[in-house]
């Protein structure tokens, strides 16, 4: 299923570019629609979230007329949105392994805590890149319990910071993650810009990730069972 996932993105990207180009053609949106579907199927059953919200090419048209006005805008925009999903399932085609506490995240993003998918992968790619991007890793991965908070306590646009002190959890436990979030911050290049290198390692890294991967699964429990 991995490389027909993969084979079937490829043609959806295909058919999104030749569509807001100049490649356009009658039978075009019928295979979109069919392909859509399939693949909306496939990366459900993968684990991932879907990441293209246009179900027809005649609303991807609609939304490009508007947003981009060059070509060359238009391919970029269609290779990002699958980027990550399609660098993780090639990373599972070649077998490079991965942590389990990693997989046993992503199986927690489920229902309304679905959106973070988007955020973890992110934090997991830069990371596992050929060439890695720790500051990255770790604001997405902040990011991520961030969201979570804001989600499971229905307090959007909050900050960490402060959505966590209104989270009816262990004191210790409130205070270690707003340690961690005051840490974060507090470093050039993660959460704002910065003129001094950090020298963050794959380490801190991976410390950053695994730690919020085992944040979210306390929250989503602790604040569920309120």
């Amino acid at each position: 299923m991995l490389k027909k996932t993969i084979n079937n993105i490829e043609r959806l990207q295909g058919l999104m570019v030749a569509f807001v180009t100049n490649g356009r053609d009658d039978n075009q949106p019928k295979e979109y629609k069919k392909l859509f579907i399939e693949t909306l199927i496939n990366l459900e059953e993968l684990g991932y979230q879907n990441p293209n919200q246009f179900r027809t090419l005649e609303e991807f048209w609609g939304f490009c007329k508007l947003k981009f006005t060059t070509y060359a805008e238009r391919r970029a925009y269609v290779n990002e949105i699958y980027s990550d999903i399609i660098i993780d399932i090639e990373r599972k085609i070649h077998q490079i392994p991965e942590p389990k506490q990693w997989k046993k995240t992503n199986d927690e993003l489920t229902d309304n805590l679905l959106p973070i998918k988007r955020q973890w992968l992110k934090a997991k790619n830069f990371l596992l890149a050929k060439e890695p991007d720790y500051e990255n890793s770790i604001k997405e991965a902040t990011n991520s319990i961030e969201s979570a908070l804001q989600i499971l306590l229905s307090k959007p646009g909050e900050t960490l910071g402060k959505t966590i002190k209104s989270a009816n959890i262990d004191s210790d436990i409130q205070r270690l993650i707003s340690q961690m979030y005051g840490l974060v911050s507090n470093k050039d290049f993660v959460r704002h810009g910065g003129t001094e290198a950090q020298n963050i390692t794959k380490e801190d890294a991976e410390f950053f990730l695994d730690f919020a991967g085992i944040s979210i699964k306390y929250l989503k429990e602790k604040i569920k069972n309120e």
